[in-house]
């Protein structure tokens, strides 16, 4: 079931990575890779959390 709660982190956090806009800027397009990168971050901790209480089961 987590795993239908990851993909759209993953999913999301690749757009953003990959997006960019010419009127926020450079600091603004630094800013959304940042937060897209703490999107995947966030999925990976999740994944690895969802491994780690499946293994221990």
């Amino acid at each position: 079931m987590r795993l239908l709660f990851i993909i759209p982190f993953i999913l999301i956090g690749a757009f953003l990575i990959g997006l960019t806009i010419n009127n926020i800027g450079d600091l603004g397009n630094i800013i959304m890779d940042i937060v897209g990168w703490g999107f995947i971050l966030v999925a990976g901790l999740i994944e690895k959390k969802r491994k780690e209480k499946s293994q221990s089961s």
